[in-house]
């Protein structure tokens, strides 16, 4: 349908200078029309449903603008980075990944409205838990009717590695992890933690890293990046236009978490403005803040959930909250206090193929009892499910009096992976060794991690602070526990994890090794 080009911008989620300078708020401006466009699961979308059209046509349109348009496709894609320089804009490894990358996405969704006229279009997603595959249009050089598919990359060397056939491990987008995202507790484990030393809104923090990652960034983001192979485990991953794909996942499983969990208040992320890191359909600059972007339906698009009843927190629970928030943050002297306890272990040996590290940290048995005593309510499966159907998840009720009043957490820090892109990394907990044949079905296995490469420049030298700091993960080491100690066996003095590195896409090469400089056992109230 074609529009003026006034009415794109408007129905595109109020993206002109003009618009914004006449002190039209989003708010407001959205409730001037029906309702924001909903992104939809590409299952089910044929190469000729006109989400798929568009979005094809959109992508061929950039890839065709001279190399210097602001709006050609590598233009686009190197606000993200590239392979010379690295990482530019992104933020990866601290608490702006979440919002950075969507304030990115929506700046492609309003672009190809403008170019395609289709005001009605919103950006869908790979829902990778229900379909584990790479989705069917991507595939094709040409589409059924002879013309090329620009959605296929087709440049000499980048090409996609992993198997059109071969399903994304369950191990890293099944329902089992996206239990574990949606029932982290606070923002800084759901969607990644704070760089402990930032003390300001200056905005080379938003690439500085430093922060935990949990096992949203970790698990799935990172892995199917890496797994995909071509452009995708690199700094100029959105060259690749199933890059949109993979982010409106990320993007709704936030959405869909924000129905039961509110994000940080803190002004060091509600603050940030990401000054000049996005473009208008115009041609001007568009620089939002992080409390700009937490509204999908102010930046004009839904995933059709109902309104967000995230519960208010108790005294008790913003307290547990923060005491968590700290531990990601602070040195071992630093750490435990009311109720949260703190061992950790320093190392200097790397993991490598074939060979796991194999670290043990002293703990106290009765904390390792609160953990692994009777299983939890059962609080997975009901809400993984919910979430797969795009329906806001139940709350994850208490744990029974007498039950299970802990919860173990194992972070990594500051982990130096070699061939990062080439590498997966599996953990497990006991002391029995892993061997080849141990299956991610074992009951000591505890997740799948990887890390992105991000050049040999760093974040393209935007780091600063000193420097882009090297990753820190979160596991939650619960459930293992709970599944080796829980059935009357005698809880342990330490824990014993083992560090299992692993291919993560046998057409790319062996993995590389991994070494952890510190881990750390947490135990938190339940």
């Amino acid at each position: 349908m074609a529009m003026s080009r006034r009415a794109v911008l408007v129905r595109g989620g109020v993206i002109g200078a003009g618009i914004l300078s006449g002190g039209v708020s989003a708010l407001e401006a959205i409730a001037a029309q029906n309702s924001p466009p909903v992104r939809r699961s590409l299952e089910g979308l044929a190469w000729n449903d006109p989400i798929v059209a568009t979005y094809r046509d959109a992508v061929g349109i950039m890839k065709q603008k001279p190399a210097n348009d602001p709006f050609n496709w590598v233009q686009m894609a190197n606000i993200h980075g590239n392979l010379d320089t690295g990482f530019r804009y992104c933020p990866h490894g601290d608490w702006y990944f979440l919002p950075w990358h969507r304030g990115f996405t929506v700046m492609y969704e309003r672009v190809v409205r403008a170019l395609t006229g289709n005001a009605e279009f919103a950006m869908p997603y790979w829902d990778w838990t229900t379909n584990p595959r790479m989705p069917e249009v991507f595939l094709p050089k040409k589409t059924p009717d002879g013309k090329p598919n620009w959605l296929y990359v087709d440049e000499e060397g980048m090409r996609r590695t992993w198997p059109a056939n071969q399903p994304m491990p369950k191990n890293i987008v099944g329902a089992s992890v996206l239990k574990r995202i949606l029932r982290a507790r606070s923002f800084e484990t759901f969607g990644t933690s704070r760089n402990p030393q930032q003390n300001s809104l200056d905005p080379q923090w938003v690439t500085a890293g430093g922060g935990v990652q949990g096992t949203l960034e970790a698990t799935p983001h990172n892995n199917v990046h890496n797994n995909i192979g071509g452009w995708m485990p690199s700094p100029a991953s959105p060259r690749d236009p199933i890059f949109f794909m993979h982010h409106g996942n990320i993007d709704r499983i936030w959405a869909v978490w924000n129905q039961n969990h509110k994000n940080s208040s803190n002004r060091l992320w509600t603050g940030m403005t990401f000054a000049e890191n996005f473009i208008n359909p115009d041609g001007s600059y568009w620089s939002p803040k992080v409390s700009d972007l937490l509204n999908p339906e102010a930046l004009g698009y839904s995933y059709g959930l109902s309104p967000a009843v995230a519960a208010a927190s108790t005294e008790t629970t913003l307290a547990l909250d923060d005491q968590l928030s700290s531990v990601l943050a602070a040195t071992p002297s630093q750490q435990g206090s009311a109720g949260v306890e703190v061992a950790s272990v320093a190392n200097a040996v790397a993991a490598a193929p074939g060979k796991p590290l194999v670290l043990s940290v002293s703990v106290p048995e009765a904390m390792v009892q609160g953990a692994a005593a009777p299983a939890r309510v059962p609080d997975a499966a009901a809400s993984a499910n919910d979430a797969i159907n795009g329906a806001a998840p139940a709350p994850t009720p208490p744990r029974p009096t007498g039950g299970s009043s802990m919860q173990a957490l194992a972070i990594l820090r500051d982990v130096a992976v070699t061939d990062p892109s080439q590498t997966a990394v599996e953990i497990y907990i006991g002391d029995t060794p892993i061997t080849p044949q141990t299956s991610t079905d074992d009951p000591r296995y505890v997740g799948t991690f990887a890390l992105l490469d991000h050049g040999e420049a760093g974040h393209g030298g935007h780091a600063g602070h000193g420097g882009r700091a090297l990753p820190s993960i979160l596991l939650d080491i619960t459930d293992p526990l709970a599944a080796v100690y829980g059935s009357g066996a005698q809880a342990p003095g330490s824990i014993t994890l083992q560090v299992v590195p692993v291919a993560a896409n046998a057409a790319m090469g062996g993995a590389g090794t991994v070494t952890p400089q510190r881990v750390e056992i947490v135990f938190v109230p339940a």
